[in-house]
């Protein structure tokens, strides 16, 4: 087993540390942050791979809405193990993407106990979703539209 800290990202305190088989998959986790945070089970989600400073990187969302099957790993398919495995080892997670719940995701720690189960709460979840301010750094501004453009084109040059 290892456990899992999993807090909510709001003013709130609102954190579970659970202990979870890692050769379970990442959709077996998002169940058990359902029942454990008592959520509603029928919300879209996903995880997001993170790196140290937390920014997003690799989706795994609960199931593959790209146009062609198979482009996508799914919760389903990728066990905890891949992606929870040191102390460095964090993760993001969207719940509800129309209120944008969002989780850390993090490893604890390797565990000899052989039953799962929730060993610490604190907090309850807020009837609302807290309000997150996503800020975007731009690496450079662009001059002018043409510049967003290779091929940037006159449209006088064509006739009606």
């Amino acid at each position: 087993m290892i456990k899992i800290r999993i807090t909510l990202e709001s003013k709130e305190d609102v954190i579970r540390e659970i202990l979870v088989n890692p050769e379970n998959n990442l959709e077996y986790l998002h169940q058990s942050i359902i029942k454990n945070l008592k959520l509603d089970k029928f919300e879209m989600a996903s995880f997001y791979i993170t790196d140290s400073n937390l920014d997003l990187g690799e989706e795994i969302p609960l199931f593959d809405t790209s146009e062609k099957d198979g482009d996508v790993i799914t919760m389903k398919n990728m066990p905890i193990s891949s992606v929870l495995y040191s102390k460095d080892s964090k993760l993001i997670y969207i719940y509800d993407f129309m209120n944008m719940w969002r989780f850390f995701v993090e490893y604890l720690e390797s565990s000899d106990e052989i039953t799962e189960k929730c060993t610490r709460k604190i907090g309850e979840i807020p009837e609302k979703a807290p309000d997150l301010k996503f800020e975007v750094e731009c690496q450079e501004e662009v001059e002018s539209y043409e510049d967003m453009f290779e091929d940037s084109f006159d449209v006088n040059e064509y006739e009606y």
